[in-house]
């Protein structure tokens, strides 16, 4: 089996109800915007998930892969992974 390498990225996506933050993997030296681009793809593979509710914050979910469909996407963009630098 042939294993591609890939970079990971932390995002935050904004869905109609949800906000899911988590890492995102693009193929090594690609930006998020790359990824995002690809027509061929109808859902994004999230890893370290963790699912708000968007009305008020509460955390519903944190599961190990989430696959986020491109059509319920309104938002998404790199954060830091580590807010406190």
């Amino acid at each position: 089996m042939v294993y591609t390498k890939k970079d990971t990225i932390r995002v935050m996506i904004i869905t109609k109800d949800h906000r899911i933050e988590g890492d995102m993997h693009v193929l090594e030296g690609s930006r998020l915007t790359d990824s995002l681009n690809a027509k061929g793809k109808d859902f994004y593979a999230i890893t370290n998930a963790r699912i708000f509710n968007l009305a008020d914050g509460a955390l519903l979910a944190a599961p190990e892969f989430v696959a986020v469909a491109r059509e319920g996407i309104t938002a998404i963009f790199p954060v830091d992974s580590d807010p406190s630098a």
